[in-house]
């Protein structure tokens, strides 16, 4: 018995000393002036989250905020001194995102983020490659909306574009059609890029949010008059519809043209909606 309680005393002892040593690390860090140069830093730059808002239609998503993680960035330099490059940050995550709104459709970007997300709608394929050229030499992304056949039937192009950061939509409404979206996307090693699009007559949301994949919608979707329809609808954080045909070819660095001039960026919707 003598025993037993001299361990345990041990036990309490060495739980005593870490948790001493513990408090003493830290009243020493606070003190260091690496240390309160990097809480200075942290309470001067930190950025709020942007909060989205739900409509009647469905939800539009508000931009993640950051702030330095003071732990982290100090370990990372308590060896050279203070440095921006080696600052490591936490993101502040809005009440209204991905996450929260899975069963909602995504109507539009948050506003704020100064962006908007072309989609074209792919028919053949025939074309996706000179507008991709287009994209390219505009040095902006685009969104490709296709069906899980059609993709699959067509993975090793349309990898290249993917993995050139140009994301993969689904705009199909069948279960089974859906999974081998899912298989051929998982199949290029990426899990954190697959969306669904809800246009005209297509409605996919109950199927993808039982994949836990967002589903997004929009009532900009031209077929014809792309460039001035466009031109008379465009909003920050919008989704515009095209699809791939010889007027969209012509009148796509139009359209990016005049956005850009607007100062609006042109990207995807990874990009637009994290």
């Amino acid at each position: 018995m003598k025993k037993f309680f001299e361990y345990i005393g041990l036990i309490a002892f060495t739980l005593f000393s870490f948790y001493y040593t513990d408090k003493v690390t830290k009243v020493m860090n606070n003190k260091d002036p690496l240390m309160i140069s990097i809480k200075e830093y942290r309470d001067k730059t930190k950025e709020t989250c942007k909060e989205g808002y739900y409509t009647t239609d469905g939800v539009v998503l508000g931009v993640s905020g950051k702030v330095v993680s003071v732990n982290e960035s100090y370990s990372n330099m308590v060896t050279n001194g203070f440095d921006l490059e080696s600052m490591v940050y936490e993101e502040i995550t809005c009440k209204v995102n991905k996450e929260s709104t899975l069963y909602n459709f995504i109507i539009k970007g948050n506003e704020t983020k100064n962006s908007v997300s072309l989609f074209i709608n792919i028919k053949s394929l025939d074309l996706i490659e000179s507008l991709i050229n287009v994209s390219n030499n505009q040095n902006v992304k685009l969104n490709l909306l296709i069906d899980g056949k059609t993709l699959e039937k067509n993975k090793k192009l349309l990898k290249e574009f993917y993995n050139e950061n140009y994301d993969i939509v689904y705009n199909g409404s069948n279960k089974e059609d859906l999974k081998l979206y899912i298989k051929t996307i998982k199949s290029f090693n990426k899990t954190d890029r697959m969306f669904c699009m809800s246009y005209n007559n297509i409605d996919n949301k109950n199927i993808c949010s039982e994949e836990k994949i967002n589903t997004l919608k929009t009532e900009y979707i031209y077929d014809k008059n792309v460039f001035s329809n466009t031109k008379n609808n465009l909003e920050k954080g919008g989704f515009y519809i095209y699809n791939e045909n010889n007027l969209t070819l012509k009148e796509l660095n139009t359209i990016i043209n005049y956005i850009k001039g607007k100062n609006i960026n042109v990207i995807n919707v990874t990009e637009m909606i994290k």
